[in-house]
C-alpha cells in the first residue's frame, strides 16, 4: 500500500492474497496512483470494476500520467483497474470466483478475492474521500450513449454531483434508480453522505476514438469541477434524462440477431420502431419489430448482434422537464 498523504505523485500496488488451482500463493496486485497538491478535497476515481469496460481505465490512467500536481488542489486517489484480474482477462466477472465486483459491496474481509477488494475500498478509501467517481461502460452485451449516472439523493451532495456531471459534458446525464443499488459501491458512498457519480461511456466490449475522447476529456473537466483544478467549461451541453423503470426495457424473447433501426442516442416517440429481431435459425419465424414503450431517447442498445433470451436489447430514457 502506498502512502496516501505523501506530497506529489506516488504510485504502486495494493496486494491481496489469492489461492487458485494454478497458483497456491498468488498475489493479486491492484494498481493505485495518489496525487497530492495543495490542501483541498479528496476524490476517489475508479475504473475496471467490470473487466470488459475500457473507457474508464484508460481515462484514469491518462489522468494519472498527465496531471501536474503543482496545479492540483487536494488529493486524487486513482484506481484504473479495480478488478485487475477481470480487466486482464477481458471478462465482466472475476475469473477466480465468478463474482460481479459491483454487486458485492460493502464486501467481506474474510470472503473471496472480489469480496475482499470491495471490503478494502469500503473500509479504507471511501471514508477518506469526499467524492467517489466510478466509471463504467456497457460491457459486451450493452452499448450506451456516453452518459453520467446520478442517483437522486437529498442535500448538497446532489448539487455537487449535478455540477460535476454538467462539467463532464457527456451527451446525457441520467437520473437513475437501480434495482440492485443496495449491493453496489453507490450505497456505501451515499450512506456516508458523500458525493457519488457513475457513468456509462460506451460498450460492446470495445473502445472507440469517440468514447475514449469523451471519457478522457470529460474526466479532466469533472475533476476540475470537484474543486481540484481551475474550472474548464464543458464543450457541449448534457441532456438531462431519467432512466425508466426496468419493466419498460425492451428484452429479447428468444435467441436472435437484433438489428437497430435508429442510432444510439436518437430521439424516439412512443410506438417508433427501435429495431428488428431476426431468428436466423428458423424459417417459421418472421422478423419481429420492437417499438419504443414511451417518448424519449434511445440511451442504450444491444451491444452485440446475437442476443439470448432475456437480454436487454434497448432502453428508452425519459426526458426530464
Amino acid at each position: 500500500m502506498i502512502a496516501l498523504d505523501k506530497p506529489g505523485f506516488v504510485s504502486g500496488y495494493v496486494s491481496f492474497h489469492n489461492s487458485t488451482d494454478l497458483s497456491a500463493w498468488q498475489s493479486v496486485r491492484l494498481p493505485i496512483y495518489c496525487l497530492n497538491g495543495r490542501p483541498g478535497p479528496t476524490t476517489l476515481v475508479m475504473g475496471g470494476l467490470h473487466g470488459d469496460e475500457y473507457e474508464g481505465p484508460v481515462a484514469i490512467e491518462s489522468l494519472a500520467n498527465t496531471l501536474d500536481t503543482d496545479e492540483l488542489v487536494g488529493r486524487l486517489i486513482l484506481l484504473p483497474a479495480v478488478n485487475v484480474t477481470a480487466v486482464m482477462a477481458g471478462t465482466r466477472l472475476t475469473p477466480d470466483d465468478g463474482l460481479n465486483m459491483n454487486r458485492v459491496f460493502p464486501g467481506n474481509p474474510n470472503g473471496s478475492i472480489t469480496q475482499r477488494i470491495a471490503d478494502w475500498i469500503t473500509q479504507t478509501l471511501v471514508p477518506v474521500s469526499d467524492h467517489v467517481v466510478d466509471l463504467h461502460s456497457g460491457g459486451r452485451s450493452l452499448n450506451f450513449a456516453p452518459s453520467i449516472l446520478l442517483h437522486e439523493v437529498p442535500g448538497e451532495a446532489m448539487k455537487v454531483a449535478k455540477l460535476a456531471a454538467t462539467a463532464f459534458g457527456a451527451p446525457f446525464t441520467v437520473l437513475i434508480h437501480e434495482d440492485h443499488a443496495d449491493v453496489m459501491i453507490d450505497a456505501v458512498v451515499e450512506k456516508l453522505g458523500k458525493v457519488m457519480i457513475a457513468s456509462e461511456l460506451g460498450g460492446s466490449g470495445i473502445i472507440t476514438h469517440q468514447t475514449v475522447t469523451v471519457a478522457t476529456q470529460g474526466l479532466l473537466r469533472m475533476v476540475a469541477a470537484l474543486g481540484h483544478l481551475s474550472i474548464q467549461k464543458s464543450l457541449a451541453p448534457s441532456r438531462l434524462v431519467r432512466m425508466p423503470s426496468s419493466d419498460t426495457y425492451l428484452v429479447s424473447d428468444e435467441a436472435m440477431v437484433f438489428a437497430p433501426a435508429l442510432s444510439l442516442g436518437a430521439p424516439v416517440r412512443q410506438g417508433d420502431t427501435v429495431g428488428h429481431g431476426h431468428f436466423l435459425d428458423r424459417v417459421d419465424c418472421r422478423p419481429r419489430t420492437y417499438t419504443a414503450p414511451h417518448d424519449g431517447w434511445a440511451i442504450c442498445l444491444a451491444g452485440q448482434g446475437l442476443t439470448r433470451r432475456g437480454d436487454v436489447i434497448a432502453i428508452v430514457a425519459e426526458s426530464v422537464q
